[in-house]
């Protein structure tokens, strides 16, 4: 009985149709992502399919296409939970259309990885890279196979790489405009690197918003991005004679870092004492232990606009890198005191616009 069992002919695309009632290439049709067919009959088919426990050949499919269905991702680490909602972000949003993730991790530091050179080995669509970089190599590499590559909160000086960002300039200029706007006079950053584009934008951005409001010193110090980095780098800031009153780090989970010292380690009452602002708006901001306000980057969003970027090369084979930018706002919490002016509040949340 078993053995009758093992050998029964596994279901085709065929049968399907048969029990379906329709024809095979609408079998087809139904499971290739993004191919043409009414809602109703690919309900009708997949109802099939699940009938007869078919399951469609990848391999075969991705022969007959050319196409995996698989995006490549490489990400640094996931410790920063902005990245890993970005993560979370594109995978749901691929799975919409049949694609699938295969996940790499590279080196913490973000460069360029020698092990990524091996991605496209496994026959990947596209290539998305968040807190970390492509080699010139391999992007000269993906450009001849044809595997659009998009760089996600990043710049990249290569040609063959497109990016999706937020509004890293808007973002430091609205909040050195806030604090001003607060009754703040002594500034701080913290910083991401001092090789990294995106956090040097966001400083340059800050510091030089800050003096043409008249304030020539920004204290400085860079927490690469890390928890225990922006620690120390908030003790640095912290222990100087004139002592900031309000600090701006270049991401949320710095922020959490920083509001952790100042209130545990340096008993200091926030905003009263010293405001901190951040930049993500990961969910944990909203979170009572951090009451952050920050300066938004919609997770959402710049997957979508990674996932169209990718679909639009793939497309058109040999298109010409995008750039794309993500627009987000400065959303208020307890972290900071409010100006008496530019207060709004939409859909629940309280925003600042100078």
């Amino acid at each position: 009985m078993s053995r009758k069992k093992a050998g029964r002919r596994a279901p085709t695309e065929s049968d399907v149709a048969k029990v379906a009632g329709v024809s095979q290439s609408a079998v087809s049709r139904a499971f290739t992502p993004g191919a043409s067919i009414a809602e109703d009959t690919r309900k009708k088919i997949l109802k099939a399919a699940q009938s007869l426990s078919y399951q469609p050949n990848l391999m075969a499919r991705s022969m007959a296409t050319g196409r995996s269905n698989i995006i490549a991702l490489a990400i640094s680490s996931l410790e920063n939970p902005f990245y890993a909602q970005v993560v979370k972000e594109l995978s749901e949003q691929l799975r919409e259309t049949g694609r699938h993730i295969l996940l790499f991790t590279t080196s913490p530091d973000g460069t360029a990885d020698p092990e990524l050179e091996r991605v496209l080995s496994y026959q990947v669509d596209a290539l998305i890279l968040t807190a970390t970089t492509a080699s010139l190599e391999l992007t000269l590499q993906c450009q001849k196979a044809g595997v659009p590559i998009v760089q996600i909160n990043r710049e990249s000086n290569l040609s063959g790489i497109s990016t999706v960002r937020g509004e890293n300039q808007r973002a430091a200029e609205q909040i050195a405009d806030f604090f001003v706007a607060a009754g703040h006079t002594r500034f701080a950053f913290v910083g991401g690197s001092e090789s990294s584009n995106i956090s040097q934008i966001r400083q340059q951005a800050y510091i030089g918003r800050l003096k043409s409001a008249g304030f020539e010193h920004v204290a400085v110090a860079y927490g690469n991005y890390t928890f225990e980095g922006a620690a120390a780098a908030t003790r640095i800031l912290l222990e100087k004679p004139d002592r900031a009153d309000a600090i701006f780090c270049a991401s949320d989970y710095m922020a959490f870092a920083a509001l952790d010292v100042v209130k545990r380690e340096f008993g200091l009452s926030v905003p009263e004492d010293i405001a901190i602002v951040g930049v993500d708006d990961v969910p944990e901001a909203g979170h009572a232990a951090y009451d952050l306000t920050t300066y938004s980057q919609p997770a959402a969003a710049l997957a979508r606009e990674a996932i169209k970027i990718i679909d639009s090369q793939m497309a058109s084979p040999g298109r010409r890198a995008q750039r794309r930018e993500v627009r987000g706002q400065l959303i208020l919490r307890g972290s900071t005191r409010l100006p008496p002016q530019g207060v709004l509040t939409i859909e629940g949340k309280k925003i600042w616009q100078s």
